[in-house]
C-alpha cells in the first residue's frame, strides 16, 4: 500500500506541475490500431498508448516486452529469467498463469502473430530493432479484429526505408554472456523503398540452463506503382534454440541458489519460422482507400519439459497459417457532417499437427502416453465500423462484426502402460456477433471524454480443445460484455494524461480446473460460468521544464469468480495494484539519461483458484540508462550503458502450484538480479 500511495502522490504532483507549464496547443497523434484506419488519438474511445522509435531508442531495452512491462493495465511475466523465452503479456486480469490462451491480439503490420495452438504470440521471434512504433489499445476490439482481441490489441509497425541509402551496425554486450549484433540497410527513392534487417543474439541467461541463441532476417519493400497504387512485400526468417530452467521450490533455492535449475538437463526448445506478407494499397482520391493483405506463416517447434521427480513431456508442432484481408474506407460527409466508414473481410486458415509423449513413470500410477493431434481452423470475418460527427464536439460511433469459424480436429492417444489406443475426432461450428457502440465528446481541442459498450469473445484454441490437458471438444467460446468510460487530456508536447474505468463480465471463461491436492492428475480446461474483470487505469506524462520529461501510470485490476466452486476467489498472477514512474533528462551535448521505477503488488500463485496459499510478494524495480549520440554530416555514432534492477532486488514475477501428485510442488521463477549492458551503433549515409 505504501508503494501505491507514493505512485499516486507523484502522479498528482506531475498533474499539478503540468498545468502550470502547459500551453493550450492541440496535440495530434495518429494511431491505426483502434479502427484499422488512421485516427487522431484524442478521438479514439479507448485507453491508447503509442511507443515510438525514439522512445525505444531512449529506453535502451533489447526486448519489446521490457517496454510493455511499464504500461498501465498490462501484466508481463517471464518464466526463463532474463532471456525472451516463456514470456506472456496480457491485459486487465487475464494473465492467470494457468496456461490458457491469450486474450491480447498482437499484430505485426496487420498480420496476426498469435500462435494457433496457444493463442499467444512468441515474443522471442519479434526483434525490437525492426520496430518503428507500437500501438496499444486496451479493452475489447473484437468488433474490428475478432478472435483474441478480448482484452487488448498490440499493433506492431515495422520500419520502412526512408531517405538516402543508409547502413547501420550495432553491437551490444552485457551480463550473463549476452552478445547481440545487428545490421540494417535502408533507403528510398521516389517510387521504391527498402528496409533490410538481420541480427544474431546469444546469451547464457540469468538462470542456469536458460541459454538462448537466435537469428532474425527480415526484408520490407514497397513500390509506388502509380501515385495512387502502392505495392508491399515483407518476408522474415527466425530460428532459435532455448533452454528451459523451470521453477524452484524453497528447498531448491537453498540447494542450488536463485540462479540454479532443478529441471532435467535436456529441457529445451527450438523454433524455425518463415513468413511472407504481400499487400496492395489503392487511394483513388481523398475520400476513399482500399487495401488488400495476404500472408503466409510456417512455424516448426520442438520442446522437452519436465516436472522434477515426476517425468517429462516432449512436443513437436508444425503450424501453417494463411490469411487474406481486404478493407475499404470512405470519408464522404453525410448531411454536411464528417463521417468515416470502414468495411472489411478477414479470411484465415490455420492448421497445426502435433506429436507428443508424456512420460511420468510413477510406480503406483504411471502415466505414459503417446498423443497425435491435428487441428484445422477456417474462419470468415465480416465487419463494419462507422463514426459520425453530430457536431464538431460530439462523435457517435459503432460497429459490428460477424465471425463464422469451423474447427476440424482429431486426436489419437496410445496408453503405453495398458497398450490401449483411443481415437477421437470431431468438428465444431461457431458463429459470433460482436457489436460496439460509443460516444466521444471533445470538450475542447485538448480534452475529450468517452463512453463505450461492447460485446466480445474468444474461441478455444488447439491446446484447450485437443492439447496436453486432455481432449475437451465441448468447450464453448468465452463471451464478455464490457462497459468503459474515460477522459483524455493533450496539451501540446507539455502534458498528456488520462483516466479509464471499465467493467467486463465474462461468461464461459476458460480456465484450467486444478485437481484436488494429492491427486495423481494434471487438471483439465473448463468453462467457468461467470468471472468479472473491473479496474482503473491512470496515465500521465509531462515536461515540467525544458529537457526534462516525467511520466507515470497506475492500474487497479480486480477480478472475481462469481459462480461455481471457487465463488468469491480472485484470479491468480495478475496483481491488483501496479504502476511505474519514469524521469527522462536531456542533459545536452548529446547525453540523455533515462530512469524508470515500476512496482507490482502481491498476487496469488498460478492454479491457486481457491486462494488458500500464500501470495507471491510484491516488488519494486529501478532501471536506468545513459546514452550519448554524436551526429555528423553523413552519419552518427551512438553508445549507451544500461543498468537493470539498479538496487539488486530479489523478486519473482511468476510462481505456481503443480507437481504430480498435484500440489506436491510450489515453485517460483526467480527474476533477474542487477545486470549491466552496453552498446555501440554506427550509422552511415551514402
Amino acid at each position: 500500500m505504501k508503494r501505491i500511495l507514493i505512485v499516486l502522490t507523484c502522479m498528482v504532483c506531475l498533474l499539478d506541475a503540468s498545468y502550470i507549464y502547459a500551453e493550450s496547443v492541440k496535440f495530434e497523434e495518429i494511431v491505426v490500431v483502434a479502427t484499422r484506419e488512421r485516427e487522431d488519438i484524442i478521438r479514439v474511445p479507448a485507453n491508447v498508448t503509442v511507443i515510438t522509435a525514439e522512445d525505444i531508442e531512449m529506453s535502451g531495452v533489447s526486448q519489446i516486452t521490457e517496454l510493455l512491462r511499464s504500461e498501465a493495465g498490462l501484466t508481463v511475466t517471464n518464466t526463463a529469467g532474463s532471456s525472451p523465452t516463456g514470456i506472456t503479456v496480457e491485459a486487465r486480469g487475464f494473465n492467470n498463469g494457468g496456461g490458457n490462451g491469450g486474450r491480447t491480439l498482437v499484430l505485426i503490420d496487420g498480420r496476426k502473430a498469435n500462435d494457433a495452438d496457444s493463442s499467444i504470440p512468441d515474443w522471442a521471434s519479434i526483434p525490437l530493432d525492426n520496430i518503428d512504433r507500437v500501438e496499444i489499445i486496451r479493452g475489447p476490439a473484437t468488433a474490428i479484429y475478432g478472435d483474441s482481441a478480448m482484452a487488448s490489441v498490440i499493433n506492431i509497425i515495422s520500419k520502412k526505408g526512408m531517405g538516402r541509402p543508409t547502413a547501420a551496425i550495432r553491437a551490444e554486450a552485457g551480463s550473463w554472456q549476452k552478445f547481440d549484433t545487428k545490421l540494417t540497410l535502408q533507403g528510398s527513392t521516389k517510387e521504391f523503398s527498402y528496409f533490410i534487417f538481420g541480427n544474431h543474439n546469444e546469451e547464457d541467461g540469468f538462470r542456469d540452463r536458460s541459454n538462448f541463441r537466435a537469428q532474425n532476417y527480415t526484408g520490407k519493400f514497397s513500390y509506388l506503382l502509380t501515385p495512387k497504387v502502392e505495392l508491399m512485400m515483407k518476408t522474415g526468417v527466425h530460428t532459435d534454440e532455448r533452454e528451459l530452467p523451470g521453477s524452484l521450490t524453497e528447498d531448491d533455492i537453498v540447494s542450488v541458489g536463485r540462479r540454479g535449475s532443478a529441471t532435467a538437463s535436456e529441457d529445451d526448445s527450438d523454433k524455425d519460422q518463415f513468413n511472407i506478407d504481400l499487400g496492395i494499397s489503392i487511394i483513388p482520391d481523398e475520400y476513399n482507400s482500399l487495401s488488400t493483405l495476404f500472408y503466409f506463416n510456417h512455424d516448426g517447434t520442438g520442446s522437452l519439459s519436465s516436472i522434477p521427480g515426476s517425468g517429462t513431456t516432449s512436443i513437436d508442432d508444425d503450424e501453417k497459417d494463411f490469411s487474406l484481408t481486404q478493407r475499404y474506407t470512405t470519408t464522404h460527409p453525410i448531411m454536411g457532417k464528417e463521417n468515416k466508414a470502414t468495411i472489411g473481410i478477414d479470411l484465415l486458415q490455420e492448421e497445426v499437427d502435433s506429436d507428443s509423449l508424456s512420460n511420468y513413470p510413477d510406480p503406483l500410477f504411471p502415466y505414459i502416453q503417446e498423443q497425435t493431434t491435428n487441428l484445422k481452423r477456417k474462419s470468415l470475418g465480416l465487419y463494419l465500423h462507422d463514426e459520425y460527427s453530430i457536431s464538431k464536439k460530439i462523435l457517435l460511433g459503432g460497429g459490428i462484426r460477424f465471425d463464422r469459424v469451423l474447427f476440424d480436429f482429431s486426436n489419437k492417444i496410445l496408453d503405453v502402460v495398458t497398450g490401449i489406443t483411443s481415437r477421437d475426432k470431431g468438428a465444431r461450428d461457431f458463429s459470433m456477433f460482436s457489436p460496439k457502440v460509443y460516444t466521444t465528446v471533445l470538450l475542447n481541442d485538448n480534452i475529450s471524454t468517452y463512453l463505450s459498450y461492447a460485446k466480445t469473445f474468444r474461441l478455444p484454441n488447439r491446446d484447450e480443445l485437443t492439447g496436453f490437458w486432455g481432449f475437451t471438444p465441448e468447450l464453448d467460446p468465452e463471451k464478455g460484455e464490457n462497459i468503459e468510460a474515460g477522459i483524455k487530456t493533450f496539451f501540446g508536447t507539455k502534458f498528456r494524461g488520462g483516466v479509464t474505468i471499465y467493467h467486463m463480465k465474462v461468461e464461459d471463461e476458460i480456465l484450467l480446473m486444478p485437481p484436488n491436492a494429492g491427486e495423481f492428475a494434471f487438471g483439465q480446461n473448463e468453462n467457468f460460468d461467470k468471472i468479472v474483470h473491473r479496474g482503473l487505469e491512470l496515465t500521465t506524462e509531462t515536461k515540467v521544464f525544458p529537457g526534462i520529461s516525467l511520466s507515470g501510470n497506475y492500474a487497479l485490476i480486480d477480478t472475481e469468480i462469481e459462480k461455481g466452486p471457487f465463488k468469491g476467489s480472485k484470479l491468480p498472477i495478475t496483481p491488483k495494484h501496479s504502476g511505474s514512474i519514469a524521469a527522462n533528462i536531456d542533459m545536452g551535448y548529446g547525453f540523455y539519461l533515462w530512469n524508470q521505477a515500476r512496482f507490482a503488488g502481491k498476487r496469488y500463485l498460478a492454479n491457486d483458484l481457491s486462494n488458500t496459499f500464500d501470495k507471491l510478494p510484491g516488488f519494486g524495480v529501478w532501471d536506468a540508462r545513459l546514452s550519448y549520440v554524436r551526429k555528423g554530416r553523413s552519419g552518427s555514432v551512438a553508445t549507451f550503458l544500461r543498468i537493470d534492477n539498479v538496487l539488486d532486488k530479489k523478486y519473482e514475477e511468476f510462481g505456481g502450484i503443480g507437481g504430480y501428485p498435484f500440489g506436491s510442488r510450489i515453485g517460483v521463477y526467480p527474476s533477474p538480479d542487477r545486470s549491466f549492458a552496453g552498446g555501440l551503433t554506427y550509422t552511415k549515409e551514402f
